[in-house]
């Protein structure tokens, strides 16, 4: 009976003990971390951690946390985690892509398609993407709202900059100076809406229209009747 005992035991002790000290052999160490390129803004934290893991234990390291603590920060979009092979784990970053460059003061930020600033000019290479000029981050956020409901346009290639005169009052000005002046409606209101969308659509045939005649000063659309002034003159035209 003590001998099967002891067997038992000894069987037990094999079971617990030669797992725990076979997992811990080098083979498991982490020998490659593969980090994607694509997350450029992030590359001296990755560097950090890349070195961290380096020599780790494979199977002990908690790809989960690790993601977690990477999704902190406000440039990342997501994060994948992938354990390859024993000694190989890649990490592919994605970072936020850039919808908007967003002026307040003297700092010049990058900002997503929710109006969040997730960095400033110099982390990331220029785009050609519109300037937003606000007084906050609120104000940034209102605008950006405003801009994504244009972006399916085609004159939304054209804006160069937008900033914000009063209440929901806007000037948007296009890559060739000319300047739109326009205020925004309610979303709530679906009737209004409708009507919204389709002066944009009638501002955007009298743009790309009336400019190849003459220079054209401001569109101004705050009105039932659209309003072209063109650069020179004293007098403008309205349109309904």
């Amino acid at each position: 009976m003590k001998v099967r005992l002891l067997i038992l035991n000894i069987i037990m002790y094999l079971v617990y003990m030669l797992p725990q000290n076979f997992f811990r052999l080098d083979y498991f160490n982490i020998n490659k971390v593969d980090i994607q390129e694509s997350a450029k803004m992030l590359q001296p934290e990755l560097t950090k951690l890349s070195e961290k893991l380096y020599n780790k234990n494979i199977i002990y390291i908690d790809s989960n946390g690790i993601k977690e603590f990477l999704q902190k920060d406000v440039r990342v979009e997501d994060v994948t985690i992938t354990k390859k092979s024993l000694g190989e784990i890649s990490i592919d970053v994605k970072e936020k892509d850039l919808s908007y460059y967003a002026v307040i003061g003297k700092n010049i930020y990058l900002v997503d398609k929710v109006g969040e600033i997730f960095a400033y000019l110099n982390e990331k290479d220029v785009e050609e993407v519109p300037f937003i000029v606000a007084n906050s981050e609120d104000e940034i956020k209102e605008i950006t709202e405003f801009l994504n409901e244009l972006s399916d346009l085609a004159i939304f290639k054209k804006i160069s900059q937008i900033y914000k005169i009063n209440n929901k009052e806007f000037v948007i000005i296009l890559t060739d100076g000319v300047k739109i002046k326009t205020n925004r409606i309610e979303e709530n209101d679906e009737v209004n809406k409708e009507k919204q969308n389709k002066r944009y659509l009638i501002a955007q045939q009298l743009y790309f229209n009336m400019s190849k005649e003459r220079k054209i000063d401001y569109i101004d659309l705050r009105f039932n009747d659209y309003i072209i002034k063109y650069l020179g003159d004293n007098k403008w035209e309205t349109m309904q």
